[in-house]
């Protein structure tokens, strides 16, 4: 599994947005990031509609967290870009003739629920205060 990169820039621009500690524009976020202003606009539409940040218009505006640090999760990152944490396609409920009898199967449960348990939870504010530890 890969974590795609709408989510991996998406934590760094919550994580860079939260470091600033005031509203910050594209222009600026792309500088500190070494991104692109027009991507991170891009990602900015998923994080503002997920309640993750908000927007401020105007010449003076930009963007700041919509949510205190430590409640802003990975899971709700994955949730604002629509995605999921699966390992496997059965276990995103699609069909597969072998359910009942892979005995693959209880290695990708396991592994998801460790994920669910100990990756998922982790907050903007575990980060920020380098809080994020091995289980």
């Amino acid at each position: 599994m890969k974590i795609n990169t709408k989510i991996r820039y998406g934590l760094r621009m919550l994580i860079a947005i939260a470091q600033e500690g005031k509203l910050v524009n594209t222009t600026e976020l792309g500088e500190i990031m070494h991104v692109s202003p027009k991507y991170l606009r891009k990602l900015a539409g998923p994080l503002e509609k997920g309640g993750l940040i908000q927007s401020v218009q105007g010449i003076y505006g930009g963007y700041r967290l919509a949510k205190d640090p430590e409640e802003i999760t990975l899971l709700a990152l994955m949730d604002a870009f629509g995605e999921k944490v699966s390992l496997a396609n059965c276990l995103l409920g699609k069909k597969c003739e072998l359910k009942d009898s892979c005995l693959a199967r209880q290695v990708w449960e396991m592994l998801e629920k460790t994920m669910q348990k100990h990756f998922l939870p982790i907050s903007l504010g575990d980060i920020l205060g380098s809080r994020v530890q091995m289980p």
